[in-house]
């Protein structure tokens, strides 16, 4: 198993540290975006307590982009709080993401302890994962959820719900890279812009569109195709 933990705008010092212990448990790595929580607080280090080199050794990516590089698939897990999940990438199961995380490198997403993962930033991953808690109170703790999701990962228990998106084909390990499903979300949003289907705020169906594509988990051909014909097309349309 190939697991990148990414903690978005984490706040406590002890989230950081006991995160950081999840991730030495269960052999995954740490990438902190944006922390607003101090590495070298002593609750940091306490809760740490053994993985202390783990959390010296995160690596602090400058944007979402360098945190995606080199990714297989790029996961959210978010409980989504009673928001729609209209136009956000598909769910998940726990198995299917095991299966990417046995072909490639798996980074998975959690927001920041007050508020989550925000819609843009839950749009920006190929999928999305819940931990399968009572629906009357489905939120743990940052480091909670960090290590119940690092041990379905590892081969727990199986998810409730979600489809089993990513069922295997045979050719799992020539699934595009996360930078790859980037790089045609662009292209379609570029080419849908330029035609005039899409305005300004349809956000949201951009990616109902693009969510069937996410479903199949394209090859890496595959979405080189379709980035190259949606980018030949829009210089088509604006060309006319």
């Amino acid at each position: 198993m190939s697991v990148d933990v990414l903690l978005v705008r984490t706040h406590s010092p002890g989230n950081l540290g006991s995160a950081a212990r999840a991730c030495k448990a269960f052999g995954a790595g740490l990438l902190l975006l944006d922390p607003r929580a101090d590495a070298a607080h002593e609750d940091a280090r306490a809760f740490a307590s053994g993985a202390e080199d783990l959390l010296d050794a995160a690596r602090r990516p400058s944007s979402w982009e360098e945190a995606e590089d080199g990714a297989g698939a790029v996961l959210a897990l978010t409980s989504l709080r009673g928001r729609s999940a209209r136009g956000l990438p598909p769910a998940w199961s726990w198995a299917a993401a095991r299966r990417a995380a046995g072909s490639g490198q798996l980074v998975l997403v959690l927001g920041p302890e007050r508020s989550g993962l925000t819609t843009e930033e839950v749009r920006r991953t190929q999928g999305r994962l819940a931990l399968p808690t009572r629906p009357g109170f489905p939120v743990l703790n940052l480091a909670q959820a960090v290590a119940a999701a690092l041990a379905l990962l590892e081969g727990g228990r199986s998810s409730r719900g979600g489809p089993d998106v990513g069922r295997s084909t045979g050719r799992d390990v020539d699934t595009a890279p996360a930078a790859a499903h980037r790089r045609l979300r662009e292209e379609l949003d570029a080419a849908l812009r330029a035609s005039g289907f899409l305005g300004r705020e349809d956000d949201a169906v951009l990616l109902e569109l693009l969510a069937p594509l996410l479903r199949a988990r394209p090859s890496a051909r595959e979405a080189e195709l379709w980035t190259g014909a949606l980018r030949k097309l829009r210089r088509r349309v604006r060309g006319a």
